[in-house]
């Protein structure tokens, strides 16, 4: 094959430019599969992670579109039609642009959904291309929101593009058009056709080579039909290597033993081949898109799990633990259990609203209780899965630590509900369960959250103990602040009611207490991990300092209760300013874009940050002179 190329490189000259590669596929209309599930498990890797193809649709359709699925169907129905059959995919309007500015800028008419199709943005690449390349000039901390949406938007239609190529090697093409009846006699090529597939051709390199040896000592004036379609052949299979090089599908593991990584189907049709592992898998593919578009499904599954199977037994001795976790992983995925928790303390919430409304109702009450114990439970079973799918404790990034501060929240609900049994437990877990995890789909949209470490937590023990300690800190301070709120509500409906207020200062006592102690504990873990890792315990790091104003705060706040400089409706204030200072100790101090911990930057948090330290000021402003002339009424 490497001497057929070197004369193909000789003889590329002599035709010119062949049909270009991207122009439309030979083939009838699709009939399409009906099920994707052999599909959805084949492996890929990703982001430095081996996951199945059902999760990289998935990232991949939150990424393009903030949404998971598309026009009810599962991403993975969609990812099959962008690698089958690229020219109806193309019209689907999955792109999410969220600024007006930038379709009109590229003569696009203003959707009004927000989403656009790759056919539409195509269209107008080269001036998206020059609008993004100058966004991309500016420096990341003096772009605006415009410019960043530019940015991202190219990258995504490059992306597709790149995406809906995958599976070219097995269209056929009239790049690998034979019309000589000799020609397609001599290669052996099916009857019935004159126009084939890049891998049918590139199957038949050794009989081109033979053919082509000739050439070399043959004058090109003398050179037959058959002969010109050789030369021709050849150079569109060197051609469709170098064309097509470093797709982002990485499905195929390599084929040498000590080989960790992994290539695209394009790819292996250029090492591939040489190995009779390859030359199935790639034929496996081929039968999967041939199956697809006409509408096989028994026999598009099992290609997918024909390939599958063989190569996970490549993929096993390097990928073993990530491999096996695939079950869980897809039923994770299936299961959503995030999602249907998110609903369940919402409804939980409602019934404790009910439960307002029909004082002494003691069923509404159970009927809560029951309602938030599922809720919790998909929870906690989504959190489980997480640990056992990535192997690692539960928190490592921003995404992760809204789902494991909501599951503490609603944890600690819990347990005030069981030692009052008055509602403020319930109320308690329903808001920060459903709060945390709304946010926490927010930061979802971004793409697969089941992430690799990075390098500066790439330690499970300090994930287990500093990492985990102080998000539990985060999560008390926050808990004593959503007390603080029910306080101070409490005080202005109900100000004669004295057990009432009495049991939910207690509560908030306890919460500060918890929250300080693991925020305490957590900061000093995380000084110890520091010196390991740098020599130096303390190092004025942003997040370091984020730490300390918690500690400092509610150590203030209980300093001040026992001097009896505040009372109850005080400490119901400073516990509400007290989440104010974990907000920003816990992403704020990502805005400064320094330090150890910038790692977590995200768009946007600024203006999120500003509306709700400004929201939770109004509220104060509002009910504490109430609250305060209630209390001395």
């Amino acid at each position: 094959m490497r001497r057929f190329i070197t004369v193909m490189v000789l003889l590329l000259g002599f035709l010119g430019r062949p049909v270009a590669a991207e122009d439309a596929p030979v083939c009838p209309v699709a009939k399409a599969v009906a099920g994707y599930a052999e599909f959805g498990r084949i492996a890929v890797l990703d982001q430095g992670r081996v996951k199945p193809l059902d999760t990289y649709a998935r990232s991949l359709l939150l990424q393009f579109s903030g949404r998971s699925t598309f026009d009810g169907e599962p991403a993975v129905t969609w990812l099959a039609r962008v690698f089958f059959d690229p020219g109806r995919a193309a019209s689907y309007q999955v792109f999410l642009i969220n600024n007006p500015q930038i379709p009109e800028s590229l003569g696009i008419e203003v959707a009004e959904g927000r989403r656009y199709s790759f056919t539409q943005l195509e269209k107008r690449y080269q001036d998206l291309q020059r609008l993004a390349g100058a966004a991309a000039g500016i420096d990341p901390k003096d772009r605006d929101i415009v410019e960043a949406e530019l940015i991202r938007v190219h990258e995504n239609v490059r992306l597709y593009s790149n995406l809906a190529v995958s599976f070219a090697f097995a269209l056929p093409h009239p790049d690998f058009a034979v019309a000589s009846p000799l020609l397609r006699e001599q290669l052996d090529l099916p009857a019935g056709g004159e126009v084939f597939s890049y891998i049918r051709i590139a199957l038949k390199a050794d009989v081109l080579q033979r053919l082509a040896q000739p050439l070399e000592r043959l004058d090109q004036s003398r050179w037959s039909a058959e002969q010109q379609e050789v030369v021709r052949l050849g150079s569109n299979l060197l051609r469709w290597s170098v064309l097509y090089r470093d797709l982002p599908v990485k499905i195929i593991p390599a084929y040498g033993e000590a080989d960790e990584s992994w290539l695209s189907p394009m790819d292996a049709m250029s090492t591939g081949l040489r190995f009779a592992a390859g030359r199935q898998e790639l034929r496996f593919l081929e039968k999967m898109l041939l199956t697809y578009w006409e509408g096989r499904d028994l026999e598009f599954n099992l290609a997918a799990k024909g390939y599958t199977e063989s190569a996970r037994q490549r993929a096993m001795a390097i990928y073993g633990r990530e491999l096996k976790n695939f079950p869980l992983e897809l039923t994770y995925n299936r299961l959503n259990p995030f999602l249907w928790a998110k609903v369940l303390y919402f409804l939980t919430f409602l019934i404790f609203a009910a439960g307002l409304m029909f004082t002494g109702a003691e069923w509404l009450r159970r009927a809560g209780w029951g309602v938030l114990l599922l809720g919790g439970a998909l929870h906690l079973a989504g959190m489980g899965m997480r640990i056992a799918i990535l192997h690692r404790p539960p928190v490592s990034n921003l995404y992760e630590t809204f789902l494991f501060v909501g599951l503490i929240g609603v944890a600690a609900g819990m347990v005030i509900e069981r030692a009052t049994r008055n509602w403020l437990g319930i109320a308690v877990a329903a808001i920060c369960g459903y709060v945390f995890l709304s946010i926490a789909a927010k930061f979802g949209v971004e793409g697969d959250t089941l992430q690799m470490l990075v390098a500066v937590l790439n330690s499970n023990f300090w994930l287990a103990t500093h990492v985990t300690t102080i998000t539990v800190g985060y999560a008390g301070t926050c808990v004593a602040g959503v007390v603080g709120h029910v306080y101070i509500l409490q005080l202005i409906f109900r100000p004669r009611e004295k057990q009432l207020l009495q049991t939910t200062h207690k509560v908030l006592l306890g919460t500060l207490g918890f929250g300080l102690t693991f925020a305490f504990l957590g900061t000093n873990l995380g000084g110890i991990w520091a010196d390991q890792s740098w020599g130096r315990f303390w190092g004025w790091d942003p997040k370091e300092n984020g730490a300390l104003m918690i500690i400092l705060w509610t150590a203030i706040l209980f300093h001040a209760k026992i001097g009896k400089l505040i009372g109850p409706l005080g400490l119901a204030v400073g516990s509400i300013l007290g989440i104010i200072v974990v907000m920003w100790a816990w992403f704020g101090v990502n805005l400064l874009s320094v330090g150890l911990h910038s790692y977590g930057f995200t768009s946007g948090l600024a203006t999120n940050l500003l509306v709700y330290v400004l929201a939770q000021l109004l509220f104060l402003t509002v009910t504490y002179p109430v609250a305060k002339k209630r209390m001395n009424a």
